[in-house]
């Protein structure tokens, strides 16, 4: 089992409005992720912040699709509500998370349990 931390979504997290995150992972994580998926290990924790820094668990959720890679570019206005609602436009999701539209990350798709 691994974790994810969900520090700028607790809220949406918790109140089960969130089913997707995207993260920029390095090479070596995002194996990791696509190997759990491969072997049936769906279910992982979610943490308000990493637990090394005091973060506490908030809930699991359980990985709906393999993990993968996406320009944020190719992200369909869907996901704005999928990654929690809290932006109304491309614009405003790559500006949360300090990414350019032209920007690779991993795309976790799950279900809260």
């Amino acid at each position: 089992m691994a974790i994810i931390s969900f520090a700028k979504t607790v809220d949406e997290f918790k109140a089960g409005i969130k089913s997707c995150t995207r993260r920029n992972w390095s090479e070596k994580q995002f194996r990791m992720w696509c190997k759990f998926f491969d072997e049936g290990k769906l279910i992982h924790d979610a943490y308000d912040k990493n637990p090394r820094n005091g973060g506490e668990k908030i809930g699991q959720f359980k990985l709906t699709v393999r993990p993968y890679k996406e320009l944020l570019v190719h992200m369909p206005v869907s996901d704005l509500k999928a990654e929690g609602g809290m932006c109304n436009s491309m614009s405003e999701f790559c500006h949360l998370i300090g990414k350019t539209p032209l920007d690779e990350v991993t795309v976790i798709r799950f279900k809260k349990l």
